[in-house]
């Protein structure tokens, strides 16, 4: 997943290196720019929080001695594409790594340690349009919903039970919306501080199974109906913006 995001932000660097270059210094009437962007969301997790639950059951039938640690939250990260077409509207299409969530329990037989984990983390692409909202010529807010897409990959990992499952993908499609107060430090240069929500449940996940030879679906802990991993919830975030031309006056966005 780190390799994933680390391409993906060497490829986004390379656009802003361009596009911040003499070829993209015009002053044209509709804006364009880039974002990026780090923070931390949180989740509603689904069947992973009474699974890994489950897990720690199990354990507890041959030892007391357990721990549980149960996690909804994690770091995130992202950029995205901007065109302002008029001062009071934008679109933005972005993407987000939603960063390793860890679900753990453990269990303590003398010096050994025997532990059982779940660990998800997802990919987010989405395109928004936004209402910009200009207070001052240096200070925006902008109110944004839009259509989001989710690949999400789960890992089992129980070694009580010797039962372990490797890169489990699931799906889904969404909804994502946030409200962003940008500070313009220059003309072409915007800090955000923001956040908002989002309405995603992952499904069908499946994965390779070994023995078999072919995709299996995955099922819940303890159970027999397919997994489910929801990513619903609210996340907060912070950035910069970099516009390839001014957008502040003296420009004028209806020329």
């Amino acid at each position: 997943m780190l390799r994933l995001f680390g391409t993906v932000l060497i490829c986004f660097i390379v656009v802003l290196l361009v596009g911040s270059s003499t070829a993209f210094a015009w002053d044209s009437p509709q804006k364009y720019g880039v974002e990026v962007r780090g923070g931390f969301g949180k989740y509603d997790m689904g069947d992973v929080t009474p699974g890994i639950e489950s897990l720690r059951n199990d354990m507890k039938k041959h030892s007391i001695a357990t721990t549980l640690s149960e996690k909804d939250q994690g770091p995130m990260g992202g950029f995205s594409l901007l065109f302002r077409p008029s001062k009071h509207a934008m679109w933005e299409i972005g993407f987000n790594a939603l960063l390793d969530v860890e679900n753990k329990a453990e269990q303590q037989f003398g010096t050994d340690t025997t532990s059982a984990q779940m660990l998800m983390h997802a990919n987010e692409f989405f395109v928004k349009g936004n209402a910009v909202a200009t207070i001052t010529d240096y200070f925006h807010v902008d109110f944004g919903a839009g259509l989001s897409y989710y690949n999400a990959e789960l890992q089992v990992q129980d070694r009580l039970n010797s039962s372990f499952v490797y890169d489990a993908v699931g799906r889904a499609f969404g909804l994502i919306g946030g409200v962003n107060a940008e500070l313009l430090v220059t003309k072409r240069v915007g800090v955000i501080l923001g956040g908002g929500g989002r309405i995603a449940n992952t499904s069908n996940f499946t994965y390779w199974d070994p023995v078999t030879r072919q995709r299996t679906y995955l099922k819940v802990i303890g159970g027999s109906r397919p997994i489910e991993v929801n990513l619903s919830g609210a996340y907060a975030n912070a950035g910069l913006r970099f516009y390839f031309d001014p957008v502040t006056k003296p420009v004028d966005f209806t020329r």
